[in-house]
């Protein structure tokens, strides 16, 4: 191999508020290599791309490619310096045409006296699409009208051509899980294409959680672990259980998670779940949770879990199956109509789904229990200032007072004015997504006693965590998902967690 440095980061670390997604990464790519990045979600990989791809800052640490400073500007001031990537949602433009995607932002190659040349566009689009193995496709076609992974095979080609340019063969370049809706057949394209450009002497950073795909196209591996480099692997050698183990890292802390207080579920079923599916997403879900029981739902981004999840709490409509709560089927039109059932959840996105930034705590937890602190059809302040101050009493939640805006508190207290409005809808079952990401430590430890203590009372709760050993040291049960399916279950008792090794096998 070639041990010609192509890439380096040194100490690169990135903070949002209080939040450290990466810290210390210092990652060496040579040239003519393919490194895979793996990690649990939220290790911190696809934050990585992006400070390489421009697209983020970091907040320390420093960068070099071909041996001289790196700090791009944006996007396009690392593509022009040889780096591209191929993001995971996708960065196409659905209404242009794909020869306008694949060469957006590079019209003037085209143009003469102002005016684009369409079918000397139309042509380069066509050679570049040839060389991907992509004639079906047409230059002129309109991205929406192709299906997911064309549209991901478009992606591919334009990125691939932007650094062919500007590179001179020595670029680098980002794949952010580029196969997840890719066939067989198109990935094999995929990975021929990554090996002509190694052949050549480019670079590939591959992001996957397939483990067997990045054992098969990479040379090295890093392996991320809550925004930590923590180990470096040998594609040569390796094998998945080897990568499993150095993905884990560390068991279940029985304490940090108040084990102690875990609860032995009831036999009442309150909520349940048979043959429920959705088009595209899942199939043939079947579960049930008990009273008092937190039960986890493990599984990679796009698994299903979180759509699962979304049927249930109302927003999205299943394709077939049922859904019964306390015995009775129901079927949800919108989160409303799930309140009004008993459910209500607590979503992953903070900012943008739960809270409202401009309001004051009070009003935020009661938005969804209006009636509570109603007076012959009137908001009753006094009540709702009461009622408030009752649950920032109750949750230890520090402001200086509840007229304070929830925008100009910490994350962790940010977080439990949502357990307020939640808890305050007196819902007995609570479907959390993630409920503690974006905190600090304390109020981690703060939201995981919450927890024990609505169980204890007998709710039940619905649980995806921000990791897989969070996930494993709430929840009293588990069901792992993979591609749609339920793939496994786990019971959790409080003394004996599983081996988070096996949980790992059947996500991935």
């Amino acid at each position: 191999m070639n041990q010609e440095i192509l890439f380096t980061t040194e100490n690169i670390g990135k903070t949002y508020g209080v939040n450290t997604v990466l810290q210390g990464i210092n990652v060496e790519i040579r040239r003519g290599e393919i490194v895979g990045l793996i990690g649990e979600n939220g290790a911190g990989k696809s934050t990585l791309l992006k400070i390489i791809a421009g697209v983020e800052q970091p907040t320390v640490g420093t960068m070099e490619m071909n041996g001289k400073p790196f700090s791009p500007a944006s996007m396009l001031d690392a593509n022009r310096q040889g780096i591209g990537m191929v993001f995971q949602e996708q960065s196409l433009i659905s209404n242009l045409t794909v020869a306008q995607n694949i060469y957006l932002g590079r019209e003037r190659d085209f143009s003469s006296f102002g005016l684009i040349n369409w079918s000397r566009m139309n042509a380069r689009a066509r050679e570049a699409l040839n060389k991907m193995g992509l004639k079906d496709i047409s230059p002129k076609a309109r991205v929406r009208d192709l299906d997911f992974a064309m549209r991901q095979m478009v992606e591919i080609t334009k990125v691939l051509d932007i650094v062919s340019e500007t590179a001179n063969n020595r670029a680098l370049i980002l794949l952010d899980e580029p196969t997840t809706v890719l066939s067989d057949a198109e990935m094999a394209v995929l990975f021929e294409k990554v090996r002509q450009m190694k052949e050549k002497g480019n670079s590939v950073i591959f992001i996957s959680h397939r483990l067997q795909e990045v054992l098969q196209i990479t040379d090295r591996i890093y392996v991320f672990k809550d925004g930590r480099q923590t180990a470096e692997v040998r594609t040569e050698g390796a094998d998945e259980y080897i990568l499993y183990e150095k993905m884990v890292g560390r068991e279940t802390n029985g304490e940090y998670y108040v084990s102690a207080r875990q609860t032995v579920p009831g036999a009442d079923v309150v909520l349940e779940v048979e043959n429920m599916s959705l088009f595209g997403s899942f199939r043939n879900v079947s579960f049930k949770l008990h009273k008092g029981e937190v039960l986890g739902l493990c599984g990679v981004e796009g698994s299903g879990k979180e759509d699962v999840c979304g049927v249930i709490s109302g927003d999205l409509a299943s394709t077939s199956g049922e859904l019964k709560v306390r015995g009775k089927r129901v079927k949800f039109a919108s989160p409303g109509d799930a309140r009004r059932a008993g459910i209500i959840s607590v979503p992953r996105d903070r900012r943008d789904e739960g809270i409202i930034g401009i309001l004051p705590i009070s009003e935020n937890i009661s938005v969804s229990n209006y009636e509570k602190n109603a007076a012959h059809g009137l908001i009753s302040n006094r009540r709702q200032d009461r009622n408030a101050r009752e649950w920032v009493r109750s949750l230890s939640i520090k402001c200086a007072g509840v007229a304070q805006r929830v925008s100009n508190l910490s994350g962790g207290n940010a977080q439990k004015v949502i357990f307020a409005r939640v808890l305050d809808s007196e819902c007995p079952i609570l479907i959390l997504d993630h409920p503690t990401r974006g905190v600090d430590l304390g109020a981690k430890g703060d939201i995981y006693a919450l927890i024990r203590d609505i169980t204890e009372k007998g709710f039940s709760v619905l649980l995806m965590g921000d990791t897989l050993d969070e996930c494993l040291g709430v929840s009293s049960r588990v069901i792992v998902m993979k591609d749609g399916l339920v793939c496994g279950e786990f019971d959790c008792p409080a003394d004996n967690k599983p081996d988070q090794v096996d949980v790992v096998k059947l996500m991935l």
